[in-house]
């Protein structure tokens, strides 16, 4: 059999998710289809309508589903080449829950139509309410809104979700899964040598350039840690969180946990140089960082080592050219879109003192940390919402291997964060 044999034929699919993975699988499989001379085309439909259509045969197939398809849909024939493998995810919020682990669930919501999603569920320990919306997006808006305890999904929904770009929920895994491409049985003459294709973009190494190009290529495995090399941690200072004495709950927490690793460093610094010598992987860990400072080569832990609160600028109603004053760590500078220099003063009380002369135009502080005294009322805009606190590591083999031993302690050890 040639590819002659299918020229100018087309075959239409589900429109998949949008995502990274998905448009990686779409791409294997449009390769491998072009070399039979067939052209894929893709509707939006929800997945147990598409399902029912590739059963009946109105659109070719699925494109990758798990073997739990095939029983209940007989006319779904298999392509016998493992195309993915992923997770089912359990996504929680850490501000309801902690460290959430896998447990009872009240409720949860996943898509309609996840098989794999469904074995899940009903090998659960005690049954919980369910909600299966049509579409992702349902999904993660109730998860979203506090309506569920948790959303189960795919690891490459999740990735596409705006839960993904939101520090405040965790993912557990659940399950490994591997999927397929499925066909109509009226289009079974195309497996023997679609498999063959896919076979060739394996060996050829092409399947692999297209993981890299659409950035689902997996990590790089951890190396095993040498105990004999000290764990170098920073502690740039936050007062109560990493103190200049060495104490504080940050600290307390890093001294529970990095001496069970290897032995532990710690050394209270600036910010700017902590931030300078993570980055240069000159020290090992840094305390206390927020998802949203994305430091340039580093990773975070899965687990957050506290909370930090709500950030704001407090100005008065006359505006002035003077700088923009702050007491507490320097970090915030990070998060405050200005233009204006920035004064450094003692504490929070000089701060609003220079304020209410007109010294300076306005200050970055928490509400907590508002004056008594002070007879003038500010304008307040809200520069930083509340956000979890991780542990930076250097993305470097030592700082992914430091990292998977501070997890796995944490995770299987420690009960949960540092209570603010």
């Amino acid at each position: 059999m040639t590819t002659n044999s299918y020229a100018q034929e087309k075959l239409t699919f589900r429109a998949p998710d949008e995502s990274a993975f998905t448009n990686y699988v779409t791409a294997v499989l449009e390769e491998a289809y072009r070399e039979l001379g067939i052209q894929l085309n893709y509707i939006d439909l929800p997945r147990v309508r598409g399902e029912q259509l590739a059963a009946k045969g109105t659109i070719a197939g699925e494109l990758g589903r798990t073997t739990a398809l095939e029983n209940k849909r007989h006319e779904l024939r298999r392509v016998p080449f493992p195309l993915f493998r992923f997770d089912i995810l359990a996504v929680t919020d850490r501000r309801r829950c902690g460290y959430c682990r896998p447990g009872n669930y009240d409720s949860l919501a996943y898509v309609n139509g996840m098989d794999s999603i469904t074995t899940v569920v009903k090998k659960l320990s005690r049954p919980p309410s369910v909600v299966t919306p049509t579409d992702l997006e349902q999904v993660v808006k109730l998860v979203e809104a506090g309506r569920v305890d948790a959303a189960f999904m795919a690891d490459f929904q999740y990735q596409g979700s705006a839960l993904s770009k939101n520090p405040n929920f965790i993912t557990h895994r659940l399950s490994i899964e591997q999927g397929f491409h499925y066909l109509n049985e009226e289009h079974a003459r195309l497996i023997p040598q679609l498999t063959y294709q896919l076979q060739k973009l394996r060996e050829s190494g092409r399947i692999e350039e297209l993981q890299k190009a659409y950035g689902v290529h997996t990590a790089p495995p951890a190396q095993p840690l040498d105990p004999s090399k000290p764990v170098v941690v920073l502690g740039p200072v936050q007062k109560g969180l990493t103190n200049a004495d060495g104490t504080g709950k940050l600290w307390a927490f890093a001294k529970r946990v990095f001496p069970e690793v290897a032995e532990l460093h710690p050394v209270v610094t600036s910010w700017q140089r902590a931030k300078q010598m993570i980055q240069e992987a000159r020290a090992d860990a840094l305390l206390g960082v927020r998802a949203s400072q994305s430091i340039p080569n580093t990773i975070l832990s899965k687990y957050h080592v506290g909370y930090d609160d709500s950030l704001y600028l407090f100005s008065l109603e006359e505006q002035n050219e003077g700088p923009i004053c702050l007491s507490g760590p320097r970090f915030i500078e990070d998060l405050v879109d200005t233009q204006r220099p920035f004064y450094r003063a003692d504490s929070s009380l000089d701060c609003f003192a220079l304020l209410d002369m007109g010294r300076v135009n306005a200050v970055v502080d928490y509400r907590s940390n508002l004056p008594d005294w002070t007879e003038k009322p500010y304008k307040q805009q809200l520069i930083a919402e509340p956000s979890p606190l991780f542990v930076a590591f250097p993305a470097t083999p030592r700082g992914r291997s430091l990292k998977r031993a501070f997890d796995h302690y944490v995770v299987n050890n420690v009960s949960g964060p540092p209570q603010n």
